[in-house]
């Protein structure tokens, strides 16, 4: 690992950028020189009196005229009428290695500029930016200082005008709290809707391919940031939006000094795949704060929620009984599947104690005591011989006052990790309590989903026990509704998956055509091919997949050889491919074996794949893809085998939805 560089400063009598003057720009460029960020004084008469940003990316504007600002309740605007204090500039150059990911070891290298502002009145606060060479991120911080020990921030004001009327992908949003699971709306920026809550990331594409992503980064102790187009910000402006207090809308931060705020990200690609190749979250974050990770093992979970439990043909009445979870735990033992997932009833009571249905608790609900039919010792000993690690679903507020005590009951038992659900809010209230319920699984060995929550934004790398967030409408949906289709599955690459990894409920193996889907509760079926959903393995950035389908629904059929193998971490990420909402091609490598998925909406279509990106020497290639048989029976798939080296290239004909697989390792 590199040694980070210390701090060049800049004296503020050199310094041009004062409230009031006309003045050059403060420059800070990208390490390769691609991308520049102009930060520009107000002049005079502005009609925003405080620091406004452009940016270029090969001298061509993406964003222009960006207004920067805080409010604090009884001290205004803390960003107007400023004048510079000091200036510090850094390169950061650095490699670090992750437990899992995308990609391993992470290049960070950017250049960082600090400035120091301070008003009149002595109120004092700080600009940071940062340039890689696949983005630019800021934010805001309160420094140290008398008379500003607390504070609450009531706004921040950080505008997003773009330059240009791109198509964007959005998911609006018309309530704070909210799960974040919604369908993409596809459109002009022109035509955005106004005064309604756009989540982010938020992603816009130019004619030519240039493609960018506002984004987060590091959200802790603060509030999760949503977009809001208003007549306030133009036809072409977006406004941050802090997600308040829970009870009224004026308090959004209660905080002590010194406070940053998390990173606002502009992702920038010529290309889209540069976007999902990126790093930039995670490289925005503090490093790893847990000293032995070894106990850190990604892997695929069996998940008997989503196909009801109930009514698998086993030979026996199955439900959430010992009898049925130990007929999970064989299943994984015999293929190779790290974890089994305690989750609930097929009439949705929690598999630990509780009077009332549903998910919800009341007061007699008891995260520690589990439900008797479950023989719970007998139950972890037979999985523990099995040598098939045991999760368990908790709802969030079963672990309010209470998180130390259950996380020591579950590290006494020897579960593995959990999967924490229904969050359902952003405020900073809940985004401290997620923290914390991740802090406390690390310090009892145990790694974590969340569920009902907002999306990743780069905490895994400080904590790396967090392995997975939902924030996605996804397969659990064809539960109860029509909306998850290869449309929509084929645009949250290029949205909710740029924050990071994306819990998707992979694994259904009943794959109807589009007009015959029905939701159901029970034994749901899903729209796509097999391969297309085989393919999630490869092209969703997931590290503890499901495999959520009945254990008779996979053995001895077709592509389930496939996930019983397929890695869920990789060294290295490629796109080869892409097109929001229409296809994605990605290849990603663990070892010396490369994998390749592929994904169309409803859209059939012809890919040719280069496999240049293969070093020179022999390799053998076997694929799953559809057949021609497929566009009737989406369920049928075909297999090959052959020899290829780094000068080939393979076809594959889909079908409507369709996709496929391949694995090269070699010879």
């Amino acid at each position: 690992m590199k040694n980070l560089p210390s701090w060049t400063t800049l004296f503020a009598a050199s310094l041009p950028l004062v409230w009031g003057q006309s003045s050059s720009p403060l420059e800070l460029r990208s390490p390769d020189g691609t991308i520049r960020l102009l930060l520009q004084s107000p002049a005079r008469g502005d009609k925003e009196p405080s620091p406004h940003f452009s940016l270029f990316f090969r001298d061509r504007q993406i964003l222009k005229s960006c207004d920067l600002g805080l409010t604090l309740q009884g001290a205004g605007r803390l960003l107007e009428r400023t004048e510079i204090k000091g200036i510090k500039t850094r390169n950061v150059d650095e490699t670090y290695s992750v437990p899992w990911g995308k990609s391993n070891p992470i290049v960070n290298r950017c250049r960082e500029m600090q400035v120091s502002l301070g008003r009149e009145d002595g109120k004092l606060s700080q600009l940071l930016f940062r340039a890689y060479d696949d983005g630019v991120a800021f934010r805001y911080a309160i420094p140290a200082q008398p008379g500003l020990d607390q504070f609450v921030i009531t706004d921040e004001r950080s505008l997003f005008r773009v330059a240009g009327n791109p198509r964007t992908w959005g998911m609006y949003r018309q309530r704070y709290d909210t799960p974040h699971e919604g369908l993409y709306d596809e459109r002009a920026l022109s035509s955005v809707k106004q005064d309604t809550l756009l989540d982010v990331p938020f992603t816009f594409q130019f004619e030519d391919g240039l493609t960018v992503a506002i984004a987060e980064a590091s959200l802790r102790g603060y509030a999760k940031m949503y977009l809001l187009k208003s007549p306030g910000s133009g036809s072409d402006g977006l406004v941050s939006q802090l997600s308040p207090w829970p009870g009224q809308n004026i308090v959004k931060i209660k905080g002590r000094a010194p406070l940053s705020s998390p990173w606002r990200v502009v992702m920038i690609g010529q290309a889209v795949g540069r976007l999902l190749e990126s790093n930039i979250l995670l490289n925005l974050n503090e490093p790893c704060r847990i000293q032995d990770t070894s106990w850190i093992r990604p892997g695929k979970s069996t998940w008997h929620w989503w196909n009801g439990t109930a009514g698998e043909p086993a030979g026996f009445q199955t439900g959430l009984d010992y009898r049925t979870m130990r007929h999970y735990i064989d299943f994984c033992a015999r293929n190779g599947i790290d974890y089994h997932a305690v989750v609930a009833t097929p009439d949705d009571y929690p598999w630990y104690t509780q009077k009332t249905k549903g998910f919800a608790p009341d007061g007699s609900s008891d995260p520690c005591v589990p439900r008797p039919e479950l023989e719970w010792p007998k139950l972890l000993d037979y999985a523990a011989r099995k040598e098939v690690g045991m999760r368990a679903w908790v709802h969030c507020k079963a672990l309010e006052g209470r998180i130390d005590e259950v996380f020591a009951t579950y590290a006494r038992w020897g579960l593995r990790g959990l999967m924490v659900d229904f969050l359902d809010r952003d405020d900073q209230q809940m985004v401290e309590f997620a923290e914390l319920v991740v802090q406390k699984a690390a310090l009892h060995r145990l790694h974590i989903q969340l569920h009902g929550v907002w999306q990743p934004t780069g905490l895994s790398r400080t904590y790396p026990n967090l392995l997975n967030h939902e924030g996605v409408l996804n397969l659990e949906y064809l539960k109860w509704s029509a909306d998850c289709t290869p449309d929509h599955n084929l645009i949250v690459p290029f949205t909710r998956m740029l924050a990071g990894p994306m819990d998707y409920h992979l694994g259904g193996f009943r794959s109807v055509l589009r007009a015959a889907f029905q939701p159901r509760i029970a034994a749901p079926t899903v729209m796509g091919t097999r391969s297309h959903h085989l393919a999630m393995y490869v092209v969703y950035e997931n590290p503890m997949p499901m495999v959520c389908d009945y254990p008779s629904a996979y053995e001895g059929q077709p592509g389930f050889d496939l996930i019983r193998t397929v890695p869920t971490t990789w060294d290295e990420t490629r796109v080869l491919q892409a097109d929001p909402g229409q296809y994605l091609v990605v290849a990603r490598r663990r070892g010396s074996r490369w994998y390749v998925g592929g994904m169309t909406n409803w859209t059939p279509r012809r890919f040719t794949i280069p496999l240049g990106f293969l070093r020179q020497g022999l390799y053998s290639a076997r694929s799953w893809s559809d057949a021609p048989e497929t566009a009737s029976d989406p369920n049928r798939l075909r297999t090959d085998h052959q020899s290829v080296d780094h000068r080939a290239s393979l076809r594959f004909d889909t079908s409507p939805g369709g996709g496929f697989v391949l694995e090269i390792e070699p010879r």
